[in-house]
């Protein structure tokens, strides 16, 4: 029980900062891209500079470690400097990047819908209309991205906020079949008694 109440918070909170995130792209459109690319690239060097460091002065790990964590880092290192000094080609693949995102938790939707139906709720059919919209637009944006790319910024906003209110919908129709059973499984037992 308290591993469901840990996953639905989850998903409650990953909804609110899908909706959050995708009204910042939508009304800050430019700086948006901007920074993001800039952090994206700052993260990713710095995930090599640690990783180098890491096979530098670990005392624990063999050589064998050692020289791949230092390889590692050193091609992250690379990576991140090249985003940091490439932003447009960095920025052109965005769209495929939160394609595969929306996508996913589309396919993820469309698994809760189906739950849904099963449990009889009366309603599934519109988490099974809005899961295949998710689909859909991660589609959009992994298999159109040029099209996409002229509106990166908003559509992706606009995505995320689609995805985050359509998360959100089902994830109270999933609280509240918790709740018919829950009630139904408490009815059965006190006409037990």
């Amino acid at each position: 029980m308290e591993f469901f109440f840990k996953l639905k918070t989850n998903f409650l909170v990953d909804a609110i900062i899908l909706i959050v995130v995708g009204l910042v792209l939508i009304f800050l459109p430019g700086t948006t891209l901007s920074l993001l690319t800039k952090a994206i690239g700052g993260l990713v060097l710095f995930a090599g500079v640690a990783s180098v460091f890491s096979g530098l002065f670990s005392k624990k790990q063999s050589v064998l470690t050692k020289n791949s964590s230092v390889i590692a880092g050193i091609v992250i290192a690379v990576v991140g400097m090249w985003i940091l000094l490439n932003p447009g080609f960095f920025e052109s693949i965005i769209p495929v990047i939160a394609g595969v995102i929306v996508l996913f938790s589309g396919i993820t939707n469309l698994g809760e819908a189906l739950s849904l139906g099963k449990s009889n709720y009366r309603n599934w059919w519109v988490a099974l209309i809005l899961a295949v919209l998710t689909i859909l637009l991660g589609a959009f944006l992994l298999f159109r991205p040029i099209t996409a790319l002229s509106y990166v910024v908003q559509l992706i906003g606009g995505v995320l906020v689609y995805n985050g209110a359509s998360n959100l919908w089902i994830i109270s129709r999933m609280h509240k079949i918790e709740k018919v059973n829950g009630k139904e499984v408490i009815d059965v037992e006190s006409k037990e008694l």
